[in-house]
């Protein structure tokens, strides 16, 4: 499925008017001010009239956040970059509509960024805080462009590029694992790991709360030096979250770290927990 059309505004076609929406979005605090980034992936390169307009860009999606205690829901984050360079001509203007779709779902987001001027064309970049809820997935990014290039001796000429899928990113859900271990002897002698994985339920009404991940899989591993370490884990094997929630595994007690890790998916985030043996409080970090 390819995004729809987004909508053209015409105020732009008649005259290259400065990007009203988008100021309002940047005075309303939805869209932060662009940062320097490196070179952007092209997504469409357009050739009219003997111009050519080239579309990089880059998007990403955020973790979706929480306070249960609190029943407090923060803005999903959706970042972009959008440059766009001309060549055969000097670019008078640009207007640029980013649209966001869920994959398995009808309904477009859509913004209009601010572009600002560069020595080969333009550049837009920021952020939108999207306020409520937003269902997590995968989303496929789009971007429309209408803009003039003026050739050497005045002659301009217009692109309309659309780029349906530019791009895919994932709104996940947080999630959180802990787990205790059965004794903090080091002795060589069985102990048992018990771990569960949470994930973030936002109902109908907006009410949040936690819901234990089930029949999925995790991974343990284990690190001498914990957290704050230079040592790198080492893999230690492969677990199965019960249809109950619950993650046991049994070990050979030693000192150190046992890191168990949930992968997350396309609709929830990863996370882990540290579970420490052998080292005092028997960090659960």
């Amino acid at each position: 499925m390819s995004l729809p059309s987004t909508s053209r505004t015409s105020l732009f076609r008649r005259g290259l008017v400065a990007l009203g929406a988008a100021t309002a979005l940047l005075a309303g605090g939805l869209i932060v001010a662009p940062a320097a980034q490196a070179a952007l992936p092209v997504v469409d390169t357009h050739t009219r009239g003997g111009t050519t307009v080239t579309t990089s860009m880059y998007a990403s999606g955020s973790t979706i956040y929480g306070n249960v205690d609190e029943q407090k829901l923060f803005p999903a984050r959706f970042g972009y970059s959008v440059d766009l360079k001309a060549s055969g001509g000097t670019m008078v203007g640009a207007e640029v509509e980013l649209t966001l779709q869920k994959i398995d779902r009808e309904p477009v987001r859509k913004r209009t960024i601010e572009m600002k001027r560069t020595s080969t064309g333009m550049i837009g970049r920021g952020a939108i805080n999207f306020t409520g809820t937003i269902a997590p997935g995968t989303y496929r990014v789009g971007v429309e462009v209408f803009t003039v290039v003026r050739k050497a001796d005045g002659t301009r000429v217009r692109h309309l590029i659309e780029v349906n899928e530019a791009q895919r990113v994932q709104f996940r859900l947080f999630t959180m694992t802990d787990g205790t271990i059965s004794t903090q002897e080091t002795d060589g002698r069985s102990a048992r790991i018990n771990a569960t994985a949470r994930v973030l339920r936002i109902d109908d009404d907006d009410t949040l709360s936690w819901l234990r991940i089930r029949s999925s899989e995790a991974v343990l591993s284990f690190d001498a030096d914990g957290p704050y370490g230079s040592s790198r884990p080492v893999f230690v094997r492969d677990l199965k979250i019960g249809s109950d929630g619950r993650i046991s595994t049994v070990v050979e007690s030693r000192k150190g770290y046992w890191k168990v890790t949930y992968p997350g998916s396309s609709r929830f985030a990863d996370s882990l927990a540290w579970i420490g043996q052998g080292m005092g409080s028997g960090c659960g970090c």
